[in-house]
């Protein structure tokens, strides 16, 4: 190989590098503390306080799985329980006190 061919490849390979940490980084990791049933919106606790969320698919999360995603902000988002199921949210509201969310989960359960 070339030195062209070689600086393009660690150039390639540097770059995919940085996309993977900087996805990995923008992952927010929670516990689902509580389901309801009959209602597809469920409470998972993170570090820094309680998100709101709605099932939109894939797995169907029980209390105590874990949950990674970029759950941090608005909208629709891919994420994986367990380390290994992936399944999709809305994210309603996040970074919420238990009262908070207790008053989401009013709203829409």
């Amino acid at each position: 190989m070339d030195s062209t061919k070689i600086k393009i490849l660690m150039v390639t390979i540097l770059t995919i590098l940085a996309l993977s940490i900087a996805t990995v980084s923008h992952a927010d990791e929670g516990e689902v503390v509580k389901t309801f049933s009959g209602c597809d919106y469920f409470i998972a606790d993170g570090q820094s306080g309680y998100y709101v969320l709605e099932w939109f698919g894939g797995y169907d999360p029980d209390e105590g799985d874990s949950i990674t995603g970029d759950i941090g902000s608005y909208g629709t988002k891919d994420v994986i329980y367990n380390n290994s199921r992936s399944g999709k949210v809305w994210v309603e509201d996040f970074l919420e006190s238990w009262s908070e969310a207790m008053e989401e989960i009013n709203d829409h359960c």
